[in-house]
């Protein structure tokens, strides 16, 4: 439905209206491409967007049974919000195709542990970072950043992927968050511009909005064009297009066959 703009009115305060629930503002920006969604005036045309009913789920890209399957972990609450989220980020996207949602479940549902680990887990040993970021580490003593996340990213993530230097913070702010761990300034900043919400001063919301969370994921997989290779079936060209590498690729395999098993592909 469309929505016009009154004196006064908030993007909260429309969402807790129509939707019951404030935290909605987010998605309403999202669907309208607001670049700051602090910023309506009286007499803007909003939509806002209908959400999906889960009871049905014949028109769904993304099913409960679905979801559940690769993210058992989720409570019914998360399932439900995921799943609506799910429903209106992904033809944004253009994963519509069978195969591809199946691809884009799988690999997401691996990067995030099911749904439920959205920010990137850098609380790493001194063993453990000699052994995944030796790189980084020539000269420098690792046993003073194990076990501190924040001096890990600032490190690991400086000048790379639009972040400054290591005293910059920008390599703790813009770690990995969403569905797809999106990372770097950079990415955040494009998302940002594309999707028109404003993730560049509140990057946080990438893992505390369900539509942001997807969003970010359904932007990385658009970016990057990974449908070409989801819909030749090519898992390892998927994983590399989402990893950089292979890592994972026998869970990632698992839970691609469960998705489409739910789905009736195989």
């Amino acid at each position: 439905m469309l929505y016009q703009v009154k004196s006064g009115d908030t993007l909260s305060a429309i969402a807790a209206r129509y939707y019951g629930d404030s935290s909605k503002a987010n998605w309403i920006a999202s669907h309208n491409h607001l670049a700051n969604a602090n910023q309506i005036y009286p007499g803007q045309q909003l939509e806002l967007p209908e959400l999906p009913d889960l009871a049905s789920t014949e028109s769904t890209f993304v099913s409960p049974a679905l979801l559940s399957a690769l993210c058992p972990n989720l409570n019914a609450s998360d399932l439900n919000l995921f799943c609506k989220a799910l429903e209106l980020d992904l033809p944004k996207a253009q994963i519509t195709q069978p195969l591809c949602v199946a691809h884009f479940m799988a690999q997401t549902a691996h990067e995030s542990a099911g749904y439920t680990q959205l920010r990137e887990n850098l609380n790493y040993s001194a063993s453990a970072l000699t052994s995944l970021f030796a790189k980084y580490f020539v000269g420098v003593d690792v046993n003073n950043y194990a076990r501190q996340p924040a001096k890990i990213a600032n490190l690991v993530y400086a000048k790379r992927m639009g972040n400054s230097d290591e005293q910059s913070g920008d390599g703790w702010a813009y770690r990995g968050r969403g569905i797809i761990q999106l990372t770097g300034k950079a990415n955040y900043q494009a998302f940002s511009q594309d999707w028109g919400v404003d993730v560049v001063s509140q990057p946080d919301l990438v893992a505390t909005d369900p539509v942001l969370a997807v969003a970010s994921g359904c932007w990385y997989w658009q970016k990057r064009n990974i449908n070409a290779a989801a819909q030749a079936d090519d898992l390892t060209k998927v994983t590399k297009l989402i990893n950089g590498g292979t890592n994972g690729l026998e869970d990632r395999a698992h839970l691609l066959n469960i998705a489409k098993q739910q789905m009736g592909l195989n």
